[in-house]
């Protein structure tokens, strides 16, 4: 079998490194692309389109940036003419390489000490465009709620969520909507987004019509209904992006670990029992806290935020970073507000190594702001970005103008684990600069506000502090403050502290907020989280205790814990007492399904009593049938095992696949490599998967077909040997 010839192959050729000895082809002139199995440092790359002169492989600029090779060796490498790394580039980087034509297979190997320490990058010949499918992820949630306090309240409501897709090659077709029910008998239904797009390999940028939100690299993020056209820097090789968080943690046992931001999961890996640590997650937004998520195998939840901030206009020099945009601006529901007309461009370009110049326009009817700016990469010292803005724009009648200027600073410090981002915003006197946003939101309320704050701004700041202290404790800050010129200040300050002692997880937080409209407001709590062993069942008890100078006092217990095989059933129970106020209970069940999730839960606190259910999954129709699933994330997985019922992978709890040997892995990471594992624990002893791990690069929105081999008995397999 293919995975037992390579892994043989590997054996040969460590045996054969010892000796000095080196299999080479016969010499081949051929200069016609093969796909070859290639091996690089032990690891297995994929079957890629290679050209061979002389018998040595035609190693690419691209290839070798993908695979990792440092920027420095890079730029001081020499190239043939065909484009390929000389040989005599190969010998002082001491790059070796063995061949077997017969096989189409290359082993290579490049010393570490050349390759970037986090690159995980793919050849783009092994990205997968998927199969064609349909599917819809729905979430039905029914309530009642009774009111002791105002009974006219009472009544029933219910939500149909559901967001539908469709994938035809390369294009992805997104439809959201919603039906809704009120208590008192209204009903309805609306579109939430409607959405088409489609990557491009060779340009690395993605193609968007519809309704999307525009990038905040150097425009406040704006939503929109147009078209757009920008790169998708998650498709570049790591040694060309930007600073990427490297997370560390700690798991009880075999978990899954999530990563969530700006509420939505971004990441999905599962851990083995111990300390981990992600190095090649690059977060989709620019912006945005991240949360980090730890899912034991009993269901147990361990959560932390984590501050995040990069700089999002730094290239690789002769390398550029744009986006462009038409359309008109896209108020969020039940918001009246007008919809202008605008288009936006922006261009980074890698001027020389370690500098980026980026600009940007954007422009509307009554409105249009320019922005330019230089990033300068300090290597070990971080990045460095300073730009200035300038808008002019018609408020009512008249016509204003201002500017205001950026300086970022970012810092991933390796060795010491710490992650540090800062901003500084300065607004000269007399600027009235507004973004597009603002200028828009201010229009709304020019008939009875007379006052706008934000044409006093002064100077703005941000930190945003990321410190990991151990396998399992971190510490985080995070500052917001603005001046305005007329001497009020608004500031937030939050500090956060998790750890966990002898196997109790304990979280510390304080924060403090200072505005011209509201008192000083400070708050510091303490959650605690006892893990409890009852059988074969692991139960969490908590305590959580929050005091607040301003508002009311709290303290509460928490119990969650899960049950059944597979901990498909969780349950928690929530009591909050309020100092001199109400008390609160919340008790709530789920059930975890192959096909759907289920929960059902009760809350009554200060007159009020509610009963909820929700209900939600996929349903993915494609060429074989229909699959039923949990529901999907941006990117998945069809895991298909020919005619073999209720196995399971590692890559998701609570799934196995049906009586068609189908199942559905909800998240999977576009660009990168993801392996997909069969769960063999619970298996007939003498049952056997060969190969029991596969390998998909899927791209954005895709739905790979990831098929095993159905498994062999032990006996058939030594026949087969």
């Amino acid at each position: 079998m293919l995975l037992t010839r390579l892994l043989n192959n590997i054996a040969l050729r460590r045996l054969l490194s010892g000796t000095g000895l080196m299999l080479t082809a016969i010499p081949c002139y051929s200069q016609t692309e093969e796909n070859t199995h290639v091996i690089l440092n032990n690891q297995y790359k994929g079957d890629i389109a290679l050209r061979f002169f002389n018998g040595a492989p035609c190693l690419t600029r691209p290839l070798l940036a993908e695979w990792g090779l440092t920027r420095p060796l890079m730029k001081n490498a020499d190239w043939t003419a065909q484009g390929c790394l000389s040989a005599a580039s190969m010998t002082s980087l001491g790059i070796q390489f063995w061949s077997k034509p017969a096989g189409r297979l290359l082993t290579l190997l490049i010393p570490h000490e050349a390759m970037h320490p986090q690159q995980q990058g793919i050849s783009t010949s092994r990205w997968d465009e998927g199969i064609t499918a349909g599917w819809i992820n729905y979430r039905l949630s029914a309530n009642h709620e009774t009111h002791r306090r105002d009974p006219t309240d009472n009544g029933s409501a219910a939500t149909l969520e559901m967001d539908n897709g469709v994938n035809i090659g390369p294009w992805r077709l997104r439809y959201q909507n919603t039906f809704w029910k009120e208590n008192q008998g209204d009903h309805g239904s609306y579109s939430r987004e409607k959405t088409l797009y489609r990557s491009f390999s060779a340009w690395r940028s993605r193609l968007t019509v519809g309704d999307g939100d525009s990038s905040s690299h150097l425009f406040a993020s704006l939503p929109y209904r147009g078209v757009s056209l920008a790169s998708d820097e998650a498709m570049f090789p790591d040694s060309w992006r930007p600073f990427s968080p490297w997370i560390n943690g700690y798991a009880r046992g075999p978990s899954e670990v999530s990563l969530y931001q700006n509420g939505d999961r971004v990441y999905q890996q599962q851990v083995p029992a111990g300390p981990f640590s992600i190095r090649d997650f690059y977060p989709p937004g620019a912006e945005g806290n991240l949360e980090l998520v730890i899912t034991d195998s009993d269901g147990t939840e361990r959560r932390r935020t984590l501050p995040y901030s990069s700089m999002p206009n730094l290239v690789q020099r002769g390398n550029f970073s744009y986006e462009t945009l038409i359309g008109h601006y896209r108020p969020y529901r039940g918001a009246d507000l007008a919809k202008p007309a605008f288009a936006q461009g922006s261009l980074a370009y890698g001027i020389a190594q370690g500098y980026t110049l980026f600009a940007g326009i954007q422009s509307a009817n009554t409105y249009r702001s320019q922005v330019l700016g230089i990033s300068r990469s300090l290597q070990s010292w971080g990045a460095i970005s300073v730009d200035i803005s300038h808008a002019q724009y018609r408020s009512g009648q008249a016509q204003l103008q201002g500017e205001v200027a950026r300086l970022r600073y970012v810092k991933a410090f390796f060795n010491s684990e710490t992650s540090l981002s800062a901003l500084l915003l300065h607004y000269p006197r007399g600027s009235l600069y507004r973004s597009f946003a603002e200028k828009i939101e201010r229009d709304s309320t020019l008939a009875w506000l007379d006052e706008d704050e934000n044409v006093q701004r002064s100077w703005g700041s941000e930190v945003l502090l990321n410190q990991i202290l151990g396998e399992d404790a971190s510490a985080s800050l995070s500052w917001n403050q603005t001046q305005y010129h007329h001497k009020t200040t608004y500031s937030s300050l939050t500090l956060s502290h998790n750890m966990t002692l002898q196997h109790i997880d304990v979280s510390l937080y304080a924060s403090y907020q200072r505005s011209r409209w509201v008192s000083e407001e400070t708050v510091v709590g303490i959650n605690l989280s006892v893990p409890l062993d009852i059988g074969d069942n692991s139960i969490n008890v908590g305590y959580s205790n929050r005091l607040a100078s301003r508002d009311l006092n709290s303290n509460g217990l928490n119990v969650s814990g899960s049950a059944l095989q597979d901990y498909r059933l969780h349950y928690a129970l929530d009591v909050q007492h309020t100092t001199h106020g109400d008390e609160y209970l919340s008790a709530g069940m789920g059930y975890q399904a192959n096909s759907a999730d289920t929960t059902f839960n009760y809350y009554q606190g200060g007159g009020t009593r509610r009963w909820q259910a929700d209900a939600s999954g996929s349903i993915v129709l494609h060429a074989e049938g229909i699959t039923l699933g949990q529901t999907l994330g941006e990117t998945a997985s069809l895991v298909v095992i020919p005619d073999t019922p209720s196995v399971g992978t590692f890559n998701q709890f609570g799934s196995v696949t049906d009586r068609q040997g189908r199942m559905l892995v909800s998240y999977a990471t576009p660009w990168r490599v993801n392996r997909i594992t069969v769960n063999t624990t619970d298996l007939p002893e003498n049952w056997r998967f060969e190969p029991d791990v596969l390998e998909v690069v899927p791209t954005r929105g895709a739905l790979v077909r990831t098929q095993f081999n159905p498994p062999q008995t032990r006996e058939s397999l030594q026949r087969d040997d």
